[in-house]
């Protein structure tokens, strides 16, 4: 080792090099002395800000994560509200049908009574003016009858056929 750090300058590999083992011993001295206070004090600060930002981190990952698995089951949720709201709402169309083919059902029943009862009415009415009609046909045509029979009786009858009619007349009634 001596011929490195030889006061020859030219001798010494060192000095062949154009390095001064003084100043190099004493920056090494200071190298040492500066990582070992960086060691001591900036190391330890830095370390803490970096397990500090890495805990952040971590809780930030954990935070998205919980958020995630939160959205994942607000999202099933939200299905699962939809597909009950869905079947609800064809329940109540389902229901709403019934109801209309159960009121139109019901109303063609009622117009149909209905229809029967103007129909029987109307028969009743009809039957009532036949008998009407028929009762007015019947005073007509005796009355038509008797006005004939007069002017036939007073015009063709002498009194042979008169009591020749009156005589049958009373037969007939006996």
């Amino acid at each position: 080792m001596q011929f490195l750090f030889s006061d020859s300058g030219i001798g010494g590999l060192l000095g062949a090099l154009g390095i001064d083992w003084k100043t190099l011993t004493l920056n090494i001295l200071a190298f040492l002395v500066v990582v070992w206070v960086m060691g001591k004090f900036v190391y330890p600060a830095l370390m803490k800000a970096l397990d500090g930002k890495l805990a952040e981190l971590d809780e930030t990952t954990k935070a998205r994560k919980a958020a995630e698995q939160q959205l994942a089951k607000a999202e099933e949720s939200a299905a699962q509200i939809i597909a009950e709201a869905r079947t609800a709402a064809e329940q109540l169309v389902a229901e709403a049908r019934d109801d209309a083919s159960a009121l139109a059902k019901d109303t063609e029943r009622k117009a149909q009574a209905q229809a029967e009862r103007i129909v029987a009415e109307a028969r009743e009415q009809l039957a009532q003016e036949v008998l009407t009609a028929r009762h007015e046909l019947g005073q007509e045509t005796a009355r038509l009858v008797a006005e004939a029979a007069e002017t036939i009786l007073q015009e063709k009858l002498d009194g042979n056929r008169d009591a020749e009619l009156i005589a049958r007349a009373l037969e007939g009634h006996k």
